[in-house]
């Protein structure tokens, strides 16, 4: 980490790191190599675990600590009974939970046993200020622009400068649609402490994604996503923004039909890495080592598609983009 790239800010400091980045909670492609990379790089790592199994959980915790002595949280659901996971990623030394779709205040009884922080993830005034009744040491503003599975419909540019003013020194990070210096820049005009980064991650060699998916989104072009509840299998009525792509027409041009009556419905499209059969409008992601038609799976991704340029590495994507936000800063200032 150079000099460079690094950016001290209310986050910053209040969790010791080097850069105001969180990366994305992306299940199916963040998995404990892009974890580690980004805590290596400064960043805090978010491992998604919510719908593991507990041994499973515990696996991939242990694999993600034995890459990075850094910290890292763990994203779990504020709608679903998350205990046995809250403790289990304690035991494991996990001190940083990222509670989403909700109010976390269920869950703050376990996490405070555990000994634990909350960074909630919201997408309004009210979540912001159930959160920080909960207890919430950092909030995540999560605009309409995010990728995946997106609980709000307010545009970021409204929502940091409302959550910024009602959170007061709880620092606030911004998501949806950021993928470069300058989103970051804008975003902290707005009054945001830092910023996730998703989509842009998903190019780079350490996420676990299919190579048809990495190339779906660098193609992409600024118009290409769309807010719909298309892939609604597994997690039935849940808004989520995807890339337009043949299943999203197939069902667009039907004109919208309900679960149970949509073209193409039970067909299965893809294998996973583990040869589980994957149906048509599944909410699975096209993670390395899926098989078959993996164009017609949800292809999650925020707005900043069109303006996201191939990364080798997550350590690289982070540094350049941190480097290049504190130089335009530091000029501003």
């Amino acid at each position: 980490m150079t000099e460079a790239a690094t950016l001290s800010t209310a986050f910053t400091k209040r969790f010791d790191l080097s850069v105001p980045v969180i990366q994305a909670p992306m299940g199916g492609v963040a998995g404990p190599r892009l974890i580690a990379a980004a805590a290596n790089a400064g960043a805090l790592g978010n491992l998604p675990i919510w719908f593991f199994p507990a041994e499973t959980a515990r696996q991939v915790i242990r694999q993600t600590r034995a890459l990075t002595g850094k910290p890292f949280a763990v994203n779990l659901r504020a709608d679903l009974k998350q205990e046995e996971l809250i403790a289990l990623a304690a035991e494991e030394g996990v001190t940083l939970f990222n509670l989403f779709w909700g109010n976390p205040a269920p869950s703050m009884p376990a996490i405070r046993r555990a000994g634990g922080r909350l960074i909630a993830t919201i997408s309004d005034k009210d979540g912001a200020k159930a959160a920080l009744d909960a207890g919430a040491e950092a909030l995540i503003a999560q605009g309409v622009e995010a990728g995946g599975h997106v609980f709000g419909t307010t545009p970021l540019a409204e929502l940091v400068p409302a959550v910024a003013e009602l959170a007061g020194s709880v620092p606030v990070v911004a998501a949806g649609g950021i993928v470069e210096a300058q989103d970051m820049v804008r975003a902290f005009g707005w009054g945001a402490a830092g910023v996730v980064l998703g989509s842009c991650l998903i190019v780079t060699d350490d996420a676990d994604a299919h190579p048809g998916y990495r190339k779906a989104l660098l193609e992409a072009k600024a118009g290409d996503t769309v807010l719909s509840k298309c892939f609604d299998g597994f997690w039935p009525d849940a808004p989520h923004r995807t890339l337009k792509n043949s299943t999203y027409r197939m069902w667009s041009e039907a004109g919208f039909p309900k679960s149970g009556t949509r073209p193409g419905e039970g067909d299965i499209i893809v294998r996973g890495p583990g040869g589980a059969e994957i149906p048509r409008y599944h909410a699975a992601t096209a993670s390395a080592g899926t098989t078959g038609d993996c164009e017609a799976m949800a292809l999650y991704a925020g707005t900043g598609v069109g303006r996201m340029r191939e990364a080798k590495s997550a350590a690289a994507l982070i540094q350049d983009i941190v480097a290049a936000a504190a130089g335009n800063l530091r000029g501003a200032g």
